[in-house]
């Protein structure tokens, strides 16, 4: 059995990247404006506007509509969050970008030439702690003078691609008799009631966005407990090859294949001189709403079981 005295640390083992790691946000999803809640100065405020984002680090694509009074608009912007200059058009108009990280925030500064005059705009991207809701805060300097905007969007259910705190609930298709392949994809919330972590302390509250696109599956996991919030992202293969993430310096190898029409993920680490393993299997209920994740843990240390139940959100 495992000691008193070796509880906290094994339950960062447990939990790897989510004791460990503070990783940067992803903005994917479908972001409507909320016009009562932004600032657009000076300037007159679209009368509608929705981006749709989709953002795999450092890559980073939106997708823009807007209407107002000059017409409806439909335009898409490429962006590369490693600093280096990107050229997109808006109609006929070039705009240069650079996008780079501070901290966990997105900056995005563009220049343009606007009626024969340079204008700069440097727009700070945050995301709410729940995910819901993504601000812009823009500066706006031109030969005519400067200005500050707020943009305000809220997300929007069944959006597009994969963020650190929402994603498209679409339904999946439980795994079948015949040992059909399983689809993780959504929101799942989990529920501590239903959930048993044995002898480690669980979190408070956990939520992860599943982006399942086999073999390539991508978790984000948002948490909050004793040890307080927690964000980070993990990546495997459901091929069997072996993938490693290294959330806070600490390297998870994992290797995830199907059983059934189940996923067996096995995870090995070394946390304080101590091999770790640690085997998970993923049970989808028929009705696509519950993820039952079964794990069992193993070390030096000893042995323990634990069972995390999701709800579909």
């Amino acid at each position: 059995m495992f000691r008193k005295a070796t509880l906290t640390a094994l339950t960062v083992v447990a939990f790897a990247a989510s004791l460990l790691a503070q990783s940067k946000p992803n903005f994917s999803g479908t972001w409507k404006l909320n016009g009562s809640k932004s600032d657009f100065g000076p300037m007159p405020a679209p009368d509608s506007r929705t981006d749709v984002i989709d953002h795999n680090d450092p890559a980073l694509k939106v997708a823009t509509t807007a209407e107002s009074a000059q017409g409806k608009q439909d335009f898409t912007s490429n962006y590369t969050t490693d600093g280096k200059e990107v050229t997109n058009k808006r109609g006929p108009q070039e705009v240069k970008s650079t996008v780079a990280w501070d901290a966990d925030k997105l900056v995005v500064n563009s220049k343009l030439s606007f009626q024969g005059s340079d204008v700069s705009i440097k727009s700070v991207w945050s995301l709410s702690a729940d995910g819901k809701t993504l601000t812009q805060n823009q500066h706006i300097a031109a030969q005519m003078g400067e200005i500050d905007q707020v943009m305000v969007f809220e997300k929007q259910a069944g959006g597009a691609a994969t963020s650190a705190s929402a994603a498209p609930a679409a339904k999946t298709p439980s795994a079948s008799a015949s040992g059909a392949k399983t689809n993780y994809s959504g929101t799942w919330k989990l529920n501590a009631s239903k959930s048993d972590f044995g002898v480690l302390p669980g979190p408070d509250t956990r939520t992860d966005v599943i982006d399942h696109k086999d073999p390539v599956m991508k978790v984000d996991t948002t948490s909050d407990g004793a040890q307080g919030k927690q964000d980070y992202t993990m990546t495997i293969t459901t091929d069997g090859k072996e993938s490693t993430n290294t959330p806070g310096g600490l390297e998870l190898k994992s290797t995830a294949g199907w059983e059934a029409g189940n996923l067996v993920v096995n995870t090995k680490l070394k946390f304080q001189d101590n091999d770790v393993t640690i085997k998970t299997t993923w049970l989808l209920s028929a009705d696509g709403k519950t993820l039952t994740q079964n794990a069992h843990l193993a070390s030096t240390m000893g042995e323990t079981d634990q069972k995390m139940v999701f709800e579909k959100q």
